[in-house]
């Protein structure tokens, strides 16, 4: 542009030189549309064949899936619930939480509907909230997520869920059971910590606790009934810990191994009974098992190692892409958190 402003100041110039810069402006402006147009597009592309999940199964086409809203904090929060036509009085009822970047719809394909039809089964509760911004507040320090970055309160989100669940559904607050995946994996140990009383049982998927340095939560140092999934294979959040890193987002920071995690959650237990299974083979794979660790004492911990399995929900009846490092198919979790909760209610 510097050679017009060296050229005689007439008028017919002057015109001609606007004229110019507005075209560049425009054709700039032009270029900047085209070229987020192009960055989301190429975003979707990626995300819908390299990050998709496939499902076995559609979605159940009996019982009913609404969406509701409840103001926490002074936020407006939203989880969708599905109910079982066969769902009585004082039913139980299984949280779903998402992961990063994730959504109530996603996690419901993410889990291949599994809870759904378990529900329409044994006839509770499926609710699957919403995180802020997409994201769990849980206890890794370093995260630079804006659930984190504004300390939002997620258990007390969590527990006005309840609360307002008994009103509407008639649930039993003494059968609740919450699971969730990656950040919404990190949640639970969120509710161990800090909220331990209103949870039956928790299911981290894929996640470990953080190390000591990255962890701003304050236990209670009660004991939990608590069932972690982890794959060997997983790259996002390692079985032997190490640092968390999401498409090169490194701010979750360093977590401790899974084993780390288990003995943790079983000291508190004081317990010493121990029991390590390997399970059935079930998919024909021989590259992918399940072994399965479990202490009893006055509660129940448990640590599945899904061997070669990456960051996954594990489950015959939804597959993830490559992306995900590792499918496991010898084990339905849905089946195997019920059957725990089971054992816990008889």
């Amino acid at each position: 542009m510097w050679f017009f402003h060296r050229l005689p100041n007439c008028k017919l110039l002057h015109n001609f030189r606007t004229l110019v810069a507005v075209s560049i402006l425009k054709s700039k402006f032009s270029l900047f549309i085209i070229g987020i147009f192009v960055g989301a597009f190429t975003s979707y592309l990626f995300i819908f064949n390299y990050i998709n999940v496939h499902t076995v199964k559609d979605a159940p086409s009996s019982g009913k899936y609404e969406t509701f809203t409840l103001i926490h904090d002074g936020i407006s929060r939203s989880y969708d619930v599905y109910a079982p036509q066969n769902l009585k009085q004082n039913s139980p009822v299984f949280f779903v939480f998402h992961g990063s970047f994730g959504t109530s719809e996603v996690m419901r394909i993410a889990t291949g509907y599994d809870f759904e039809y378990l529900a329409q089964e044994k006839g509770f509760l499926v609710v699957y909230p919403q995180g802020y911004e997409k994201f769990w507040n849980d206890c890794r320090a370093t995260a630079d997520y804006e659930a984190n970055l504004n300390n939002i309160d997620d258990v007390g989100f969590f527990t006005k869920m309840i609360d307002v669940l008994e009103k509407d559904f008639s649930i039993d607050k003494a059968k609740v059971v919450a699971t969730g995946i990656s950040n919404g994996g990190q949640m639970m140990y969120r509710l161990a910590y800090e909220a331990p009383e209103k949870a039956l049982l928790l299911a981290p998927l894929v996640s470990t606790i953080p190390i000591k340095s990255n962890n701003e939560c304050k236990s209670s140092e009660d004991p939990v009934n608590i069932m972690i999934f982890n794959g060997t294979a997983d790259q996002i959040a390692p079985y032997e810990g190490g640092l968390v890193s999401l498409f090169g987002n490194d701010s979750r920071g360093i977590v401790q191994s899974s084993d780390e995690t288990y003995e943790y959650w079983k000291s508190l237990d004081n317990s010493t009974e121990e029991e390590v299974l390997n399970l059935a083979e079930l998919d024909g794979d021989p590259n992918s098992s399940v072994i399965k660790k479990i202490s009893r004492g006055e509660k129940v911990v448990a640590l599945y190692t899904l061997v070669n399995g990456g960051h996954i929900y594990a489950s015959p009846n939804v597959e993830y892409s490559s992306y995900f490092n590792g499918n496991v198919r010898d084990i339905n979790t849905s089946q195997e958190i019920y059957s725990v909760f089971e054992s816990l209610t008889r």
